[in-house]
């Protein structure tokens, strides 16, 4: 048999659905003064990107047994090269979870962290009381409008990312390769 994939979500659709949606809740509610939810801390990112990979990749060895290691020599690959492709290979396989965990965290954090900066930024120059503080505070006010739009989108885009990527190594790790 193919094994039972629905634990891991790569057979349901709802279960993608159900990640992309909690992930973008979580994204666009970080958007909020005071709030910090579990996608904005890296530590929380990449734990849970690495539990992810982890599962993928016990699960893929219990299905395919010894076959697994035929993820880290692709197949056509001369001989030869195989003490230079493995370990490239089993560094790319591995780094997977750092970097979807790191590339959600981060992102979120920099949009998160220039809004911080702008807003900081706006209040002290309208607490300076000049004419050139009011003008320069209120500038930063209206900018943080389509930065705060853009950091919605932002949110939603790398929700989505994390949900595809995640779909893509299911199917590597289902189909090795």
């Amino acid at each position: 048999g193919s094994g039972d994939w629905s634990a891991v979500g790569c057979s349901s659709d709802l279960s993608s659905g159900i990640n992309a949606e909690y992930g973008g809740f979580c994204n666009v509610t970080n958007l909020l003064p005071y709030v910090e939810m579990p996608t904005q801390i890296i530590g929380c990112t990449v734990a849970m990107s690495t539990t992810l990979i982890a599962g993928l990749t016990i699960k893929a060895i219990a299905k395919h047994k010894l076959n697994f290691a035929s993820f880290f020599f692709p197949a056509g690959a001369p001989v030869g090269l195989a003490p230079l492709l493995v370990p490239v290979e089993t560094i790319s396989f591995f780094s997977r979870a750092i970097s979807l965990g790191v590339r959600l965290g981060a992102n979120l954090t920099a949009g998160h962290m220039i809004m911080h900066i702008i807003s900081d930024f706006g209040a002290q120059m309208l607490a300076s009381g000049t004419i050139g503080g009011g003008i320069g505070g209120a500038f930063c006010c209206a900018a943080l409008v389509p930065i705060t739009i853009l950091e919605m989108a932002v949110a939603c885009v790398q929700a989505y990312v994390f949900c595809m990527l995640t779909t893509m190594y299911m199917k590597d790790a289902h189909e090795l390769h």
